[in-house]
């Protein structure tokens, strides 16, 4: 298999020997490492370690720390801390409006998928009572999950729904909640209320979402409604790296200088 710009086959992944005028070395494995993502590689799939390059490239560590460093600063590459470097997955674009994960990840075309990783009956505590407007150590169901797109990890969830209203959830598939309270309990979602903030994954959430500890999350807190009945309060912690918010701003107000 030849890299058709006279310098590379990729077949041996050699450099051949040039003029110190011709292309750098950097620039050279930058573009194998192009012509290997564009040909081979799958979002999320791991390429060559650095001493694999490094052996078969006859190159310095510190020329691939180089050109890995520019895919990465390009947001073609992803470091993932203790596991290597991988080709990035989706990156959605989000618009504030109340849907679903599952329904906002395949209406952009990615397949969603959900791991339940737990799901527990319990007395709720003074913020949820709070927010979710029942009486102290009522019960709710905790769900915490993470969220997938084209197997990818996009989002750390924790939610709580008041057991009242929600018999026997624990038995329920847990997957798309929204999908569940509408057709097993006859609950629609109809408003909510969010706000975002940024914070630092510690080790907990970098661990679920396969990032360093300390990267940027965008973390979404939400109440949700079925008419005048508050019926969610959820916690989503979403890489900052594969999601953004996008909002339509318009005047509010006369004109000021």
């Amino acid at each position: 298999m030849q890299y058709n710009h006279g310098r590379v086959e990729l077949g041996t992944l050699r450099l051949d020997r040039q003029p110190a005028s011709a292309t750098t070395k950097r620039a050279q494995v930058r573009g194998i490492l192009e012509h290997l993502i564009e040909t081979e590689l799958n979002p999320g799939a791991a390429i060559p370690s650095e001493r694999a390059l490094v052996i078969r490239l006859g190159v310095s560590r510190v020329t691939v720390r180089q050109a890995i460093a520019d895919l990465v600063a390009a947001g073609v590459l992803e470091r993932i801390h203790g596991k290597g470097t991988y080709l990035t997955g989706p990156q959605v674009d989000s618009r504030l409006h109340l849907t679903s994960f599952s329904r906002e990840m395949r209406d952009r075309g990615l397949v969603p998928a959900t791991v339940v990783l737990s799901a527990t009956e319990q007395p709720a505590d003074d913020e949820v009572c709070y927010a979710l407007r029942i009486r102290p150590g009522q019960s709710v169901v905790r769900v915490e999950r993470l969220r997938t797109a084209d197997g990818t990890p996009m989002a750390y969830e924790v939610g709580h729904y008041p057991s009242v209203l929600f018999p026997g959830l624990l038995q329920r598939e847990l997957g798309s909640l929204y999908d569940v309270f509408a057709s097993e309990y006859g609950v629609v979602v109809s408003s909510g209320e969010q706000t975002v903030r940024a914070e630092s994954a510690n080790a907990h959430q970098a661990r679920i979402l396969g990032i360093a500890k300390r990267a940027p999350l965008l973390v979404q807190e939400r109440i949700t409604y079925a008419g005048e009945r508050a019926i969610e309060m959820s916690t989503s912690w979403y890489r900052a790296d594969r999601y953004r918010i996008h909002m339509a701003i318009t005047p509010r107000g006369a004109r000021e200088n």
